[in-house]
């Protein structure tokens, strides 16, 4: 048992500290007022690993190897759930249905998860694109799933591919069975993608704005969800050609639900609801 009168509280310097972390590497805002939100969230996690103060536990997870299964907690828990598995599903739906067609003819299909964060979306999508090859009798048909994003701390989560057991509650069940395994250890409460799902990932640093880093010429599908919303329209702009520049002839890009593209002029037609291709 530990004595939970026995954590100092967060000063004003750990939350300095703490926050400028969180909006470097996640992009999201914590102003002052979010301290005491702060400081209730990691509270238990601060009791279940022992730490005496916030400092103490947020050197645990950004600096000492053995706190990286506890960094997804943190990441879990002071990130408002920027992404999650399966996040708006018809997109889901809507590619199980292109699938087929689009690997009929190919002799390997390439994917991209544009600002790929701690990568729930790119394994959301290589669990799809495997479970709906297999189901179509395609399963011979190679493919890769590349995400970037600007934070190192989140690249480096995706590309360990270990989610915490919170997070999974978004995958089916069935899916969770074929291509997730449980921690042993049931204090951890963390799982990861099979070997085989994470043997077709591929993670980098890569700017929407700058470079990308992109492994392809070109890519048969591309996500770039809930990003777009953070930039002007003139970045809009110069991100959506960028990403068109890449997508292949018959190729799908994904953008938000919420986000339109219709004030821009560029080479794209709708096709479904946030799903465009080439003109």
């Amino acid at each position: 048992m530990h004595d939970h009168g026995s954590i100092a509280p967060l000063t004003d310097s750990e939350f300095r500290k703490i926050s400028s972390f969180i909006e470097q590497e996640f992009g999201i805002r914590m102003p002052e007022a979010k301290k005491s939100l702060l400081q209730g969230r990691l509270h238990k996690r601060l009791v279940a690993c022992g730490k005496r103060s916030y400092g103490e536990y947020f050197d645990f997870v950004t600096g000492d190897p053995a706190g990286k299964d506890e960094f997804l907690v943190f990441t879990d828990l002071v990130s408002t759930h920027e992404t999650s598995f399966f996040r708006e599903p018809g997109h889901f739906k809507h590619l199980r249905q292109a699938l087929p067609g689009l690997a009929a003819d190919k002799a390997r299909l390439r994917f991209l998860c544009a600002a790929c964060s701690t990568g729930e979306e790119a394994y959301s999508l290589a669990m799809t694109i495997d479970e709906t090859l297999s189901e179509a009798g395609l399963g011979r048909v190679p493919f890769t799933v590349e995400g970037f994003d600007l934070s190192s701390h989140a690249v480096e989560a995706a590309r360990r591919g270990v989610f915490s057991e919170a997070r999974a509650k978004k995958i089916p069940d069935e899916t969770m069975r074929r291509y997730m395994m449980r921690s042993k250890n049931p204090g951890k409460e963390v799982c990861r993608a099979v070997p085989e799902l994470r043997a077709r990932m591929l993670f980098h640093t890569g700017n929407l704005l700058d470079d990308m880093g992109l492994s392809e010429r070109s890519y048969d599908v591309i996500f770039c969800r809930n990003v777009l919303i953070y930039f002007d329209r003139q970045n809009q702009h110069k991100v959506v050609a960028a990403l068109a520049s890449r997508l292949s002839d018959e190729g799908y890009l994904y953008l938000g639900h919420s986000e339109t593209i219709s004030n821009l002029d560029l080479p794209l037609k709708t096709i479904g609801h946030a799903v465009y291709q080439l003109r």
